[in-house]
């Protein structure tokens, strides 16, 4: 489906991401989990959530985050399988789930937002 939101210059079909080989889950960042991200997460998993946050999250600063894995000298999400799919989709945190919809992409240009994801399009 092609989601739009009017404060936006584009809009993104997430339909993609069932195909997708994890653009949004590679590079330099870090994904910021809610406490309601850390159980929905933590249940799928059937983890205690202490086991969750020991095994697969890291801290900045004071804010809970996943944990990078460095693969091919590239920094990914814990949970972007081989093929590049997300392994915990239907539960995936909040910041995944509202991407590319961020305040701080707002004013980038449409070839830089296709550079991070093909799913962007121009609204």
């Amino acid at each position: 489906m092609c989601k739009k939101h009017l404060d936006f210059s584009y809009s993104f079909d997430d339909s993609y991401c069932k195909i997708c080989k994890g653009y949004c889950c590679r590079g330099d960042g870090y994904v910021f989990l809610t406490q309601s991200d850390i159980e929905d997460i933590a249940a799928y998993l059937n983890l205690e959530k202490e086991q969750f946050l020991q095994t697969y999250t890291g801290k900045f600063y004071d804010k809970v985050t996943l944990a990078n894995i460095k693969v091919n000298g590239e920094y990914t999400c814990c949970f972007l399988d081989k093929e590049g799919l997300c392994e915990i989709y239907p539960k995936r945190p909040i910041q995944c789930r509202t991407f590319p919809f961020w305040e701080s992409m707002k004013n980038f240009s449409l070839e830089d937002l296709n550079q991070l994801c093909p799913a962007i399009l121009k609204k």
